[in-house]
């Protein structure tokens, strides 16, 4: 009975070592995509305000969208460390990196803008 389950174990453990355990580098990257996209067609998307008549967003949906990139960047450097370097994924890559970097820039701007609205400027 020992015997049998040493066996099944060892079968195991060399299947994950021989199969590469997990899931590969591209379906890393398609969990990135997916979360980069459905950040962009939801919370990242100005939405129109019939209170002041124009598109509008919100530092706390700024800051959402910067967390979604950020998940999906870490799975893109996750595959990359597995080794994934098609041209598509670099890309995609840069591409996120850019887009964090703006919304970094745009969500200080918006507190700013927040913080002053509020009268928290430190007049």
């Amino acid at each position: 009975m020992a015997w049998g389950r040493a066996t099944v174990l060892c079968g195991v453990l060399l299947a994950g070592v021989l199969g590469g355990c997990g899931e590969s580098p591209y379906e890393i990257f398609v969990k990135g995509l997916e979360i980069e996209g459905e950040a962009e067609r939801n919370a990242c998307k100005l939405q129109f305000s019939d209170q002041v008549q124009a598109h509008t967003i919100s530092g706390d949906q700024v800051a959402w969208c910067l967390k979604e990139i950020e998940k999906a960047l870490a799975l893109y450097e996750q595959a990359a460390a597995r080794g994934y370097e098609d041209e598509n994924f670099k890309r995609v890559h840069a591409r996120a990196l850019e887009r964090k970097q703006r919304l970094e820039s745009m969500l200080r701007a918006i507190r700013g803008m927040e913080r002053e609205q509020l009268g928290l400027d430190g007049d």
